[in-house]
Protein backbone atom coordinates (compact mmCIF):
# COMPACT_ATOMS: atom_id res chain seq x y z
CA UNK A 1 0.00 0.00 0.00
CA UNK A 2 1.13 3.54 -0.75
CA UNK A 3 1.83 5.57 2.40
CA UNK A 4 -0.54 8.41 3.23
CA UNK A 5 2.45 10.79 3.35
CA UNK A 6 3.08 10.23 -0.38
CA UNK A 7 -0.52 11.09 -1.31
CA UNK A 8 -0.38 14.21 0.87
CA UNK A 9 2.15 15.70 -1.60
CA UNK A 10 -0.36 15.73 -4.48
CA UNK A 11 -1.79 19.24 -4.78
CA UNK A 12 -5.36 18.02 -5.38
CA UNK A 13 -5.44 16.47 -1.89
CA UNK A 14 -3.87 19.33 0.10
CA UNK A 15 -6.05 20.07 3.11
CA UNK A 16 -7.77 16.68 3.07
CA UNK A 17 -8.36 14.96 6.40
CA UNK A 18 -6.04 12.15 7.48
CA UNK A 19 -8.91 9.70 7.00
CA UNK A 20 -9.52 10.90 3.43
CA UNK A 21 -5.80 10.75 2.63
CA UNK A 22 -5.73 7.16 3.88
CA UNK A 23 -8.55 6.10 1.54
CA UNK A 24 -6.87 7.83 -1.40
CA UNK A 25 -3.63 6.02 -0.54
CA UNK A 26 -5.56 2.74 -0.60
CA UNK A 27 -6.55 3.24 -4.28
CA UNK A 28 -3.11 4.47 -5.35
CA UNK A 29 -0.50 2.29 -7.05
CA UNK A 30 3.23 2.90 -7.12
CA UNK A 31 4.83 2.35 -10.56
CA UNK A 32 8.41 2.39 -11.83
CA UNK A 33 9.76 3.03 -15.33
CA UNK A 34 13.23 2.95 -16.85
CA UNK A 35 14.60 5.57 -19.23
CA UNK A 36 12.73 5.33 -22.53
CA UNK A 37 9.71 3.47 -21.12
CA UNK A 38 6.33 4.81 -22.25
CA UNK A 39 3.72 5.60 -19.58
CA UNK A 40 1.03 6.15 -22.18
CA UNK A 41 0.61 6.90 -25.88
CA UNK A 42 -1.12 9.83 -27.53
CA UNK A 43 -4.64 8.89 -28.57
CA UNK A 44 -5.17 6.31 -25.82
CA UNK A 45 -8.14 6.86 -23.53
CA UNK A 46 -7.03 8.79 -20.42
CA UNK A 47 -7.78 6.61 -17.42
CA UNK A 48 -5.39 7.71 -14.66
CA UNK A 49 -3.26 10.53 -13.29
CA UNK A 50 0.34 10.22 -12.13
CA UNK A 51 2.27 12.01 -9.40
CA UNK A 52 6.01 11.89 -10.03
CA UNK A 53 7.87 10.97 -6.85
CA UNK A 54 11.30 10.68 -8.50
CA UNK A 55 12.47 11.15 -12.07
CA UNK A 56 11.35 12.98 -15.19
CA UNK A 57 8.63 12.44 -17.78
CA UNK A 58 8.62 14.07 -21.21
CA UNK A 59 5.46 14.76 -23.21
CA UNK A 60 5.57 14.85 -27.01
CA UNK A 61 2.90 15.28 -29.68
CA UNK A 62 2.13 12.27 -31.87
CA UNK A 63 4.55 11.98 -34.77
CA UNK A 64 6.76 14.81 -33.47
CA UNK A 65 10.17 14.53 -31.92
CA UNK A 66 9.74 17.83 -30.06
CA UNK A 67 9.02 17.60 -26.34
CA UNK A 68 6.32 20.11 -25.35
CA UNK A 69 6.46 19.54 -21.59
CA UNK A 70 8.79 18.05 -19.01
CA UNK A 71 7.30 16.90 -15.71
CA UNK A 72 9.57 16.18 -12.77
CA UNK A 73 9.63 15.13 -9.15
CA UNK A 74 6.79 16.57 -7.10
CA UNK A 75 4.59 17.31 -10.13
CA UNK A 76 1.39 15.68 -11.32
CA UNK A 77 0.48 14.70 -14.86
CA UNK A 78 -2.84 13.60 -16.32
CA UNK A 79 -5.10 15.22 -13.74
CA UNK A 80 -6.80 17.46 -16.32
CA UNK A 81 -8.08 14.29 -18.01
CA UNK A 82 -9.97 13.46 -14.83
CA UNK A 83 -12.05 16.62 -15.22
CA UNK A 84 -12.35 16.51 -19.02
CA UNK A 85 -12.42 12.91 -20.17
CA UNK A 86 -11.03 11.98 -23.54
CA UNK A 87 -7.90 10.66 -25.18
CA UNK A 88 -4.32 11.48 -24.26
CA UNK A 89 -3.01 14.51 -26.15
CA UNK A 90 0.61 13.41 -26.06
CA UNK A 91 2.90 10.48 -25.45
CA UNK A 92 4.52 10.38 -22.00
CA UNK A 93 7.99 8.84 -21.86
CA UNK A 94 10.37 8.43 -18.93
CA UNK A 95 13.56 10.43 -19.55
CA UNK A 96 15.30 8.64 -16.69
CA UNK A 97 14.45 6.08 -14.05
CA UNK A 98 11.13 7.31 -12.71
CA UNK A 99 8.80 6.37 -9.87
CA UNK A 100 5.23 7.68 -9.76
CA UNK A 101 1.94 7.20 -7.99
CA UNK A 102 -0.90 6.16 -10.31
CA UNK A 103 -4.50 7.01 -9.42
CA UNK A 104 -7.26 5.50 -11.54
CA UNK A 105 -9.98 7.95 -12.61
CA UNK A 106 -12.69 5.33 -12.03
CA UNK A 107 -11.53 4.57 -8.49
CA UNK A 108 -11.17 8.27 -7.69
CA UNK A 109 -14.66 8.99 -9.05
CA UNK A 110 -16.14 6.30 -6.78
CA UNK A 111 -14.20 7.64 -3.82
CA UNK A 112 -15.30 11.26 -4.37
CA UNK A 113 -18.93 10.15 -4.72
CA UNK A 114 -18.74 8.39 -1.36
CA UNK A 115 -16.80 11.16 0.41
CA UNK A 116 -18.29 14.60 -0.36
CA UNK A 117 -15.87 16.45 1.93
CA UNK A 118 -12.94 15.00 0.00
CA UNK A 119 -14.67 15.91 -3.27
CA UNK A 120 -14.97 19.52 -2.09
CA UNK A 121 -11.24 19.63 -1.26
CA UNK A 122 -10.27 18.14 -4.65
CA UNK A 123 -12.50 20.44 -6.71
CA UNK A 124 -11.44 23.55 -4.78
CA UNK A 125 -7.76 22.68 -5.22
CA UNK A 126 -8.28 22.02 -8.94
CA UNK A 127 -10.11 25.33 -9.37
CA UNK A 128 -7.36 27.22 -7.53
CA UNK A 129 -4.68 25.55 -9.66
CA UNK A 130 -6.45 26.41 -12.91
CA UNK A 131 -7.23 29.96 -11.77
CA UNK A 132 -3.52 30.48 -11.08
CA UNK A 133 -2.68 29.34 -14.61
CA UNK A 134 -5.35 31.58 -16.14
CA UNK A 135 -4.05 34.55 -14.17
CA UNK A 136 -0.49 33.87 -15.33
CA UNK A 137 -1.61 33.56 -18.96
CA UNK A 138 -3.52 36.84 -18.70
CA UNK A 139 -0.44 38.61 -17.31
CA UNK A 140 1.75 37.19 -20.07
CA UNK A 141 -0.69 38.24 -22.82
CA UNK A 142 -0.83 41.81 -21.53
CA UNK A 143 2.94 42.22 -21.51
CA UNK A 144 4.52 44.20 -24.30
CA UNK A 145 7.01 42.37 -26.45
CA UNK A 146 9.92 44.31 -27.94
Amino acid sequence: MVPTEAVKEIYLFRGASPEDLAVVAAITERRDWLSGDVLYQAGEPADAMFHIEMGTIELAKPGAQVVFATIGSGQTIGEIGFFQRGNRAGTATAREQTRALRISYDKLTELLSARPQLALVVYRNAAAFLAGHFRQLALERDQRYL
